[in-house]
């Protein structure tokens, strides 16, 4: 009987050990990027050699009119037929950007400019 009540007692502590660990490893991860979802009419897009390809929205998402992703990118190829296709078709896009993130100066995105995260032809 001392046996049963010491593996129950046993297997209770390492439950609750593992529910803190858990919690802990929870609250000590990092949080996800916040991203804002647009959907906009593209209107032009432009690349600039060896820097980056931007999107301009008409209307804009309040100051924020140019949507860019770097040159160097893996898929700036592919984006930039995407908005291409965008402009000639008429047709919306469905851009997902983080308003916080300023590192786009990088690649010359200016203060109404944000890096494109995901992009979606509509």
């Amino acid at each position: 009987m001392k046996v049963w009540r010491l593996n129950r007692g046993c297997r209770a502590r390492l439950a609750l050990a593992g529910a803190v660990v858990s919690a802990c490893v929870l609250i000590a991860s990092s949080a996800p990027v916040l991203a804002a979802g647009f959907i906009c009419t593209a209107t032009g897009v432009t690349v600039v050699p060896a820097s980056n390809i931007h999107v301009r929205c008409t209307p804009g998402d309040g100051a924020i009119t140019f949507f860019a992703l770097s040159a160097a990118h893996p898929d700036a190829s592919r984006v930039l037929s995407l908005l291409a296709t965008a402009v000639v078709a008429r047709r919306s896009l469905g851009i997902i950007y983080d308003p916080n993130d300023l590192s786009g100066a990088a690649v010359g995105c200016g203060d109404d400019c944000r890096l494109i995260q995901n992009v979606e032809l509509r």
